[in-house]
C-alpha cells in the first residue's frame, strides 16, 4: 500500500506547542498505535497526517512524496472519526457511495465497489437501511466501509471505538485486525487505551506532552519501558523512589529495605524502582530480605487475582496472585522481586533480574 514518514513535524496553537519534534516511518502494511493520555498531541498529529491541521514545522511524506500543503481531499488517506458522522437522511449504501460518486465511477462501479466494502466489514444486507436502524457497532463498521471503499493508501483512525461499550470496543477491534490483516493497508490507530494498542498494534509509539517517548513493538513497549512515563503508563508498575550507594538502592522509610545495584556503570544518587506485579514473587517464609505485608484488598479479574498489599514503611504494593488457593484481607504474606528496572537521571534504564525462594501453593 503505503509508507508514511514524519520528519521534525511540529505543531503550535499560539503558546501551546501540542507537537514537538516527531520522527518516525511507518512501514508498508504496518499497524501502528499512537497512544497516550488525553492532551497529549497523538489526535493532532494524525489530523496532521490527514491534512486537517497543517504543521507548523517538518514535513509528511507518502511513498517519499511531501503532502504538506496537500489538501485533505487530494492526499491519499481515509480517516475513521470517532463520532460515526453518517449523513443521516441517506441510506447506508449512499453513505458509502457519496466519495465515489465524486470521483465519476460509473453506476455499476459504485454498486461493485460499496458492495464489497460492506462484505468487507460483514454487514452485506445492509445498504437499504438508514443509520438511525443501526447500533452503534453498524454505525462504526459503516465508517469504516465508507473509508475502505475510496482504497486509500493509508487508513487513519481516531479513537474509532471509544464511545462504544466494553464487550463490542473488544468485537471491533478484533473484526479491524482481521480487516487490516486481509487488505494489508498501512493504518495508523489513535487510542488512550492500551489494552486496545497492545493487541491491534505492530508497533506502539507512546506519547506524552507532544513528544514520542517510546517507539517500539508492544512486547517491547511492556518489558522494557524506556522512560519512567511509559514504564507507569503502559500496564500496571510499582515505583519506589530509591538513593543508590554503590552496589546497593536503599528505600522506603530510614532506608529499611535494600535491592542489589545494577552493575553497568558507577552510580550515586536518586533512582527510581519500576516493578511489575507479575514480578513480585511470594516468598518462602523466613526468606532474607523479604517484604513482609498484610493485604488490605484482594480484587478478582477473572483469570488472576490483584492484591493490594500494605508493606510497613512502603506502602501499598500492588500483586498479582495465583488463583490455587483464596487470599483473605488481613492476611499477611511475603514477597520478594525477581525482576525490576531501574531509572537514573540521564541514563538508559537498566533490569535486574534476582533469584529469590519462591512459595510452592
Amino acid at each position: 500500500m503505503a509508507t508514511l514518514e514524519l520528519i521534525d513535524l511540529q505543531k503550535r496553537f499560539g503558546e501551546v506547542t501540542a507537537v514537538q519534534h516527531i520522527d518516525f516511518t511507518v512501514a508498508d502494511g504496518e499497524f501502528l498505535c499512537i497512544l497516550g493520555p488525553s492532551g497529549c498531541g497523538k489526535s493532532t498529529a494524525l489530523r496532521m497526517i490527514a491534512g486537517f491541521e497543517e504543521p507548523t514545522a517538518g514535513d509528511i511524506l507518502i511513498d517519499g512524496i511531501s503532502v504538506v500543503g496537500m489538501a485533505a481531499n487530494q492526499r491519499p488517506t481515509a480517516m475513521v472519526f470517532q463520532k460515526y458522522t453518517l449523513w443521516p437522511h441517506m441510506r447506508v449504501y449512499d453513505n458509502i457511495a457519496f466519495g465515489l460518486r465524486l470521483r465519476k465511477l460509473t453506476r455499476a462501479q459504485i454498486a461493485e465497489k460499496v458492495q464489497g466494502s460492506l462484505e468487507l466489514v460483514g454487514l452485506p444486507t445492509y445498504g437499504k437501511r438508514f443509520p438511525s436502524q443501526l447500533s452503534g457497532g453498524e454505525q462504526q463498521r459503516v465508517a469504516l466501509a465508507r473509508a475502505l471503499v475510496l482504497e486509500p493508501k493509508i487508513l487513519l483512525l481516531d479513537e474509532p471505538f471509544s464511545s462504544l461499550d466494553a464487550l463490542l470496543r473488544v468485537r471491533l477491534r478484533e473484526e479491524l485486525h482481521r480487516i487490516q490483516r486481509k487488505t494489508r493497508i498501512t493504518a495508523i490507530f489513535v487510542t488512550h487505551d492500551q489494552e486496545e494498542a497492545l493487541s491491534l498494534a505492530d508497533r506502539i509509539a507512546v506519547m506524552s506532552k507532544g513528544n514520542v517517548e517510546q517507539l517500539a513493538q508492544p512486547s517491547t513497549i511492556y518489558a522494557s519501558p524506556q522512560t519512567l512515563f511509559v514504564a507507569d503508563f503502559i500496564g500496571t508498575m510499582n515505583v519506589l523512589q530509591a538513593t543508590q550507594r554503590d552496589d546497593q538502592l536503599w528505600f522506603g522509610t530510614e532506608d529499611r529495605y535494600s535491592l542489589p545495584a545494577p552493575a553497568d556503570v558507577p552510580y550515586q544518587g536518586a533512582v527510581s524502582i519500576a516493578i511489575r506485579p507479575e514480578d513480585l514473587a511470594l516468598a518462602v517464609p523466613g526468606e532474607l530480605g523479604a517484604w513482609s505485608g498484610e493485604i488490605e484488598q484482594v480484587i478478582d479479574l477473572g483469570h488472576y487475582r490483584k492484591a493490594l498489599l500494605r508493606v510497613e514503611s512502603l506502602g501499598t504494593l500492588k500483586v498479582y496472585l495465583t488463583k490455587s488457593r483464596d487470599f483473605r484481607e488481613g492476611e499477611i504474606l511475603q514477597v520478594q522481586p525477581v525482576r525490576y528496572l531501574v531509572y537514573r537521571e540521564n541514563h538508559t534504564p537498566v533490569e535486574v533480574h534476582r533469584t529469590a525462594g519462591v512459595a510452592v501453593l
